[in-house]
């Protein structure tokens, strides 16, 4: 019977081979069925099957623990066909059927009974439950995709003990309490601390962060409270100190103060008295103190005759790209007048290999003259900041920042530039108001003498005025250190002629004249 049995199990597993061939996955084992029998200290009686792993199991009578060792790797010995036969019934004595004591030496436990995970013995005939999975890497675990609706497994029946329950008062229970194994399908995660642990765990630091805290905000408020109570101060020296500075042509410490004064109205939001008056003074210091350190013309002169783009941008960039320039002009256009832009009569010319550069500024999306438009035929003076240089089929036009004009109304500040300004009859109307009438002979219309086109360079404005009258209208420019002022004439068919007076406002010599110009 026990060799047909072996016959038919060694035929199912040969069929088990070659499907698994025919199907690609290689040959598969049967799992062999090794059953324990062992006692726990007390003498009862335990018995299960086998694993691949080590079981640790609890005695269902004691409690006792009992370490059964897993499967064999071995296969089991053939049972001999003469078993029977070779044992006579007479001479055997009675079989012993008591379990075996354990008698072998167990080492000392490396680890402590309480992380060991007992299991409960159960029948032989009966499955027993496989043993948790080992903990995976932390990161693995964090980065595995696994479903969360997998559905518990229905426990597994716990095996009944073989001999009979002791009653509940016979022994204290030294079971102890087994950790749930994990669900199949999840990976167990590395506990970690919440953040009201980690709060706790890290206190003294953070009493100390916050003391620090306290400590900066409170230093911060009493230097802000002590800044805002010097405020009305600040500008009261702006009114007092800074705009006659700036009235006497003192333009650096004019605008030290000034500068401050202007922070000082506008952390208060204006509410105090003089504070647009300051303000104007201030936008008018910044634009003296930070002039362009060449004239327009030797700038046009130099970018016309700089070829590498890579290197004039280099150049404007760090000499000229954001500083100030100072305009007295006359409107040419406006949009008031249907033009499209507003256009002045200052042109800035120098010298060319065939004829004369000429540049023109540009007040496209110059919002001082959007906001405040100029009739034609007004004066205007203002400052702006220069923005770039750029080609145009006739020439070149000077951009400027379009937020940064400001109009010029502390006229003692241009005379102490070395000009005289325009309207010197009436300084308490707006800077683009055309007066009615200018006592200045020097913007009376006349008539025109024969234009001479030599001998006027190093002339003076009263040995020109002698020769050709009194020009139809001029303009001026300053920079640092020096201004020009520039008289134009109406030549013979329709030309314009431009005299560009030139004059150092660290000298106290008149203005002469530095080139001429004539222009169809």
């Amino acid at each position: 019977m026990r060799l047909g049995q072996g016959v038919g199990e060694a035929a199912l597993e040969l069929f088990g081979r070659a499907k698994q061939w025919v199907r690609g996955r290689g040959p598969i084992t049967p799992e062999e069925l090794q059953p324990f029998r062992v006692a726990c200290p007390e003498g009862h009686v335990i018995r299960g099957r086998r694993t691949e792993g080590y079981q640790a199991i609890r005695c269902p009578e004691c409690g006792a623990g009992v370490f059964v060792l897993p499967m064999s790797p071995l296969p089991a010995p053939p049972i001999p066909s003469s078993r029977a036969e070779a044992a006579p019934p007479a001479a055997v004595g009675p079989v012993d059927d008591a379990p075996i004591p354990l008698s072998d030496h167990i080492p000392e436990a490396t680890v402590e009974e309480e992380d060991i995970p007992w299991l409960e013995p159960v029948e032989p005939g009966q499955r027993h439950p496989e043993p948790p999975l080992p903990a995976l890497d932390p990161v693995e675990a964090a980065v595995s995709e696994l479903p969360d609706d997998v559905p518990e497994p229905p426990p597994a029946p716990r095996g009944r003990p073989s001999s009979s329950p002791r009653p509940v008062g016979d022994r204290p229970s030294r079971r102890r309490p087994r950790p749930s194994p994990a669900a199949p399908g999840r990976i167990p995660l590395p506990h970690r601390p919440s953040l009201g642990d980690r709060l706790r765990s890290n206190r003294p630091a953070l009493v100390g962060l916050a003391v620090l805290v306290v400590l900066l905000g409170t230093v911060s408020w009493t230097l802000h409270r002590n800044q805002r109570r010097d405020y009305p101060a600040l500008v009261q020296r702006g009114r007092e100190e800074g705009i006659p500075a700036l009235d006497r042509g003192e333009f650096d410490r004019a605008h030290r103060l000034l500068a401050r004064a202007a922070e000082a109205v506008d952390a208060l939001r204006g509410q105090i008295g003089g504070a647009e008056e300051v303000r104007q003074a201030a936008r008018e210091a910044a634009i003296y103190v930070d002039l362009i350190p060449d004239r327009l013309e030797e700038i046009l002169d130099r970018r016309a005759r700089t070829s590498d783009e890579s290197e004039w941008r280099a150049l404007f960039d760090r000499s000229y790209k954001g500083r100030s320039i100072l305009i007295s002009g006359e409107v040419t256009s406006s949009p008031a007048s249907g033009a499209g832009t507003v256009e002045v009569n200052y042109r800035i010319l120098a010298v060319g290999p065939l004829q004369p550069r000429v540049a023109r500024l540009d007040f496209e999306g110059f919002r001082l003259f959007e906001a405040s438009p100029p009739e034609v035929g007004s004066q205007v003076q203002f400052g702006a900041r220069l923005s770039a240089i750029e080609a145009e089929p006739d020439g070149w036009r000077f951009r400027l920042d379009p937020d940064s004009g400001v109009f010029i109304t502390h006229f003692e500040a241009l005379e102490a530039l070395g000009w005289t300004p325009l309207e010197t009859a009436d300084r308490t109307r707006p800077p683009n108001h055309r007066p009615a009438s200018l006592p200045n002979p020097l913007i009376l219309l006349s008539s025109l003498t024969p234009w001479t086109a030599q001998g006027l360079e190093g002339q003076t404005r009263d040995q020109v005025l002698g020769q050709l009258g009194a020009p139809q209208s001029f303009a001026r420019s300053a920079a640092q250190g020096e201004f020009l002022e520039q008289w134009i004439y109406l030549g013979p068919s329709g030309s314009r002629q431009y005299i560009n007076f030139v004059q150092s406002t660290s000298q106290s010599g008149p203005a002469v004249v530095d080139r001429q110009f004539s222009l169809r």
